[in-house]
């Protein structure tokens, strides 16, 4: 062989192996997630990402996932092609990266590289890896119900019950966390939509578990209507739609009573009990005073809440009882008294008893704590007078009473009060009233139950008490 050709074939030779080892050196480039969810839903979740000092003429970058284990290290078992970056030494995205078989409570970890090649033709990353970002699967929807106003008919509400006046309340209470240690992303919107011949306001705090929205049905209201939300949490997983909804080919059309005004009074305008005030007193449930006020305001005695009570069970003074039933004499309590009847109804069907001492202490103020408790005694009636709106027990026709206080099982709304001490009489009926929407707190953190509720606080529990659950 010549000097010559030794000479081109050792060249050829040199040159092969710095190409050898140049498309096996490591690539360039120092990548990152720059923001990842907590948590994200069993489908997908969106990731941004950032690249910086890439050298060359071509990149891919690269993301990997694996299932946390902290018993052993996984491997990262999924790839998915971000993108390929041509000419560019910085670079930065949001990647939607589809999720692997996973269940709820999953942590799933991440990983960014830069590489020569696509997923295709790369070399997963060492079980040891550390990850750059992880998020947890929240795979459950949010549960809980949506209620609709106070009505007798056994019926849903939503497929053909009128309301019993122009204004009303459609709300709601929902929670994440009763697969809770699990998956719980949290609450996220109702997403609230309307549709017909009329809009109502958008809801009040549609952005917490509990909803309220109020509705007036203006005098143009007519055929057919739906308002309706879709309770999604923070991971975006949603539930069924709930709605109140009427057809106008098949039902009822918005009815003349809908489209007339409920009762009013002289000091109700403005208040925030104004909505429950006047329903109420619309269905003779409530009544306000000579003068024309309700007086919302005002403290709420032990006997007017004993007359509240059984009216809203069905009862008026031509049913109540002439003398004590047994076990509900109180010396405090006589024949000529207006309330002796209520007092004795109330007390005879369990919802309220004396204080001690033979004593019922009719012409004292009703507190918070004794309103809720009162519910909670209430509870599954089955014996109420007719026309009773306490007394349900079909499957699809409950209140929130006896569906939610014994079904549910707890864990929509946690309650925070400092000043509800754990063995006080009224502190299970407090967290549940709070739970299920019936009663509010005077602040995050206190209940106030030995404070005298108002009529307005009282008008509005027991429409939320009385109100029929439409979804659960």
């Amino acid at each position: 062989m010549s000097k010559k050709i030794f000479t081109v074939l050792l060249l050829a030779v040199f040159m092969l192996a710095q190409f050898s080892i140049a498309s096996a050196a490591v690539v360039a480039g120092d990548a990152s997630i720059t923001a990842i969810p907590d948590f994200a839903n069993a489908v997908d979740v969106d990731i941004d990402w950032a690249v910086t000092g890439m050298a060359g003429p071509s990149q891919n970058i690269l993301i990997w996932s694996r299932i946390q284990n902290l018993a052993v290290p996984a491997v990262y078992s999924t790839c998915l092609d971000v993108a390929t970056i041509i000419g560019t030494s910085d670079a930065s995205g949001t990647f939607t990266y589809v999720l692997p078989a996973v269940a709820n409570g999953d942590v799933v970890e991440f990983l960014i590289t830069v590489e020569s090649t696509n997923c295709a033709g790369a070399v997963a990353p060492l079980a040891t890896e550390a990850a750059m970002g992880e998020t947890t699967v929240d795979s459950a929807s949010v549960r809980g119900f949506y209620a609709n106003p106070p009505y007798l008919d056994v019926d849903v509400f939503i497929y053909n019950n009128p309301v019993a006046c122009n204004t009303w309340e459609m709300w709601g209470v929902v929670s994440d966390d009763y697969v809770k240690p699990l998956g719980y992303s949290g609450f996220g919107k109702w997403n609230p939509l309307v549709s017909g011949t009329f809009a109502p306001p958008a809801p009040v705090g549609a952005d917490d578990e509990l909803l309220s929205w109020p509705f007036t049905f203006p005098s143009t209201a007519s055929d057919k209507w739906a308002f309706t939300v879709w309770p999604e949490d923070a991971a975006g997983n949603k539930t069924p739609v709930w709605g109140v909804f009427r057809d106008g080919n098949l039902l009822p059309p918005v009815s003349d009573v809908e489209r007339a005004d409920c009762v009013d009074f002289s000091d109700t305008a403005g208040t925030d009990t104004e909505l429950y005030v006047r329903y109420l007193a619309s269905l003779d449930l409530i009544s306000g005073f000579a003068d024309g006020t309700y007086g919302s305001d005002l403290n709420l005695t032990r006997a007017e809440a004993s007359a509240l009570f059984e009216k809203a069970n069905g009862y008026d003074d031509t049913m109540l009882p002439a003398t004590a039933p047994a076990g509900c004499e109180f010396t405090d309590v006589t024949a000529s008294d207006w309330f002796a009847g209520w007092v004795w109804q109330a007390c005879d069907d369990g919802f309220m008893n004396g204080v001690g001492g033979g004593l019922f202490d009719p012409n004292n103020l009703l507190t918070r704590g004794q309103v809720v408790t009162i519910f909670n005694n209430i509870q599954v009636m089955g014996g109420g007078a007719v026309g009773s709106y306490l007394d349900f027990v079909t499957p699809n026709s409950k209140t929130v009473l006896d569906v939610e206080w014994n079904n549910w099982g707890g864990n929509l709304r946690y309650a925070a009060f400092t000043d509800v001490s754990v063995g006080a009489y009224y502190a299970y009926p407090v967290l549940y009233a709070y739970e299920v929407g019936v009663a509010d707190g005077t602040s995050a953190t206190t209940f106030s139950p030995d404070q005298a509720a108002t009529r307005g606080e009282f008008a509005k529990m027991l429409y939320r008490a009385l109100s029929r659950v439409a979804n659960w």
